[in-house]
């Protein structure tokens, strides 16, 4: 009951400040600008964040006696709009530079944030961000994940005619961010694995530090990365099945030591070293504004 009233308590003093002029939630500008500002008060035990707009809670599995025979970090994320699920590179896309991922992180405000698909660092593939074409080139080796302006999740397949596809619309809906990399893993909580994706990068028999970015329900998301000795594709297809009772679309970004999860900031993954320098990130930022 404490607990019931006090969230009770939270919402009508957040509800006071929308109305009172003080605060409010914003649909953020599909473009490469940051998100709003994050607000630490809104933070639990280092593990939670939780403003109006967004719900962030994240825990490291230690998973050594398990089949999986590693540690795992799992991220939820729950947001108000889609415009709050954003991309963002390194001086911008369009640049091929590389740095910092959690400097990266906190320059865009994000208050979850993940390597993206190091799309500097292949030089190939359909590459779509924030609403904007940044490499048409086609790579039919690849799955393509495209998600939209509702924040769902889609999977093109690479044995599909991926070059006569829209890829910037979806069913009447705009494309907003999309990603040459993957395989996809799951498709309605189906394993949808090829093996013949993207063979260059999924090296599937054998173990790795893997990032799967997932959607599990409408403005609804999941991050695993499996560090230490990590884990093969088909482990990561069943731990991914496991952390989420649906599972929507779930697709493999780059891994290896590019496989870096950052909150409010700080990058929480790390395991040999600080960092390493990549191209691109996807986050999560709040919307709301306090006035």
């Amino acid at each position: 009951m404490k607990g019931i009233c006090s969230a009770f308590v939270l919402m009508v003093c957040c509800l006071l400040l929308s109305f009172s002029g003080l605060a409010e939630a914003v649909k953020l500008p599909i473009d490469e600008s940051p998100g709003m500002p994050f607000d630490r008060s809104f933070t639990v035990d280092g593990q939670i964040y939780d403003d109006p707009t967004i719900h962030v809670t994240w825990k490291r599995v230690e998973n050594r006696d398990t089949v999986y025979n590693c540690n795992y970090y799992v991220a939820y994320v729950t947001i108000a709009d889609a415009s709050q699920l954003r991309t963002a590179a390194c001086d911008g896309f369009g640049s091929y530079h590389i740095g910092n991922p959690a400097y990266l992180a906190k320059t865009v405000n994000a208050v979850l944030a993940v390597n993206g698909d190091f799309y500097s660092y292949h030089g190939d593939g359909y590459t779509l961000r924030q609403g904007r074409v940044i490499r048409e080139e086609i790579v039919r080796r690849m799955d393509l994940l495209l998600i939209d302006e509702e924040g769902d999740f889609h999977v093109i397949f690479y044995d599909e005619d991926q070059e006569n596809i829209d890829n910037t619309h979806w069913e009447g809906r705009r494309v907003i961010n999309a990603f040459a990399f993957g395989p996809a893993l799951i498709v309605n909580d189906e394993n949808v694995l090829h093996r013949e994706a993207d063979p260059a990068f999924r090296d599937a028999p054998e173990r790795g530090y893997r990032t799967a970015l997932v959607q599990t329900g409408h403005l609804e998301y999941m991050i695993v990365t499996a560090r230490d000795v990590g884990c093969t594709l088909d482990e990561m297809v069943s731990l991914v099945g496991e952390l989420s009772d649906h599972v929507e679309v779930a697709y493999l970004l780059d891994g290896g030591e590019s496989s870096q999860l950052m909150f409010l900031g700080g990058l929480i993954n790390k395991v040999s070293r600080k960092y390493r320098a990549i191209s691109d990130i996807v986050y999560f930022a709040s919307a709301w504004r306090a006035e």
